[in-house]
């Protein structure tokens, strides 16, 4: 917000701060060469996924914001959008992932800096496109 000399609002409108926090937030996704079926990114893309958006209430995902193709139809079902519901939740929320992993994945869907796995392999980071991200809660 513009303020004037005397620290009161300048005749601007106020913009709703969670707006604000939406349009200046850009999430990032593995870039298209890792999003394929690369061994050690997929179980904690998922896994980071589901701690930085969290489930819905119908239990889906937002998967469809970070794997554009190949989402596995014999795990995943999807119900429109970007969103997607595992045939098995309990089964996908109960692997066993590298915990380091997980919190590397989350702070790159945040900064898109590349996470090296623990195989040595780095993994690249893109903005998410603004008509995908813009589905995510």
């Amino acid at each position: 917000m513009l303020l004037n000399q005397r620290g009161t609002d300048a005749g601007f409108p106020q913009l709703d701060r969670t707006l604000l926090l939406r349009i200046s937030y850009m999430p990032f996704r593995p870039s298209a060469p890792h999003r394929r079926n690369i061994r050690g990114v997929i179980y904690p893309l998922t896994a980071a996924i589901e701690r930085t958006y969290g489930v819905r209430a119908d239990g889906a995902w937002p998967l469809g914001a970070f794997y554009t193709v190949n989402v596995d139809s014999t795990v995943w079902r999807s119900v429109g959008g970007i969103w997607y519901i595992p045939h098995d939740p309990e089964g996908v929320s109960g692997r066993r992932i590298d915990e380091g992993v997980i919190a590397e994945f989350c702070n790159a869907i945040q900064d898109g800096r590349a996470v090296i796995l623990p195989s040595g392999r780095s993994i690249a980071w893109e903005s998410i496109p603004n008509f995908e991200a813009a589905q995510l809660p």
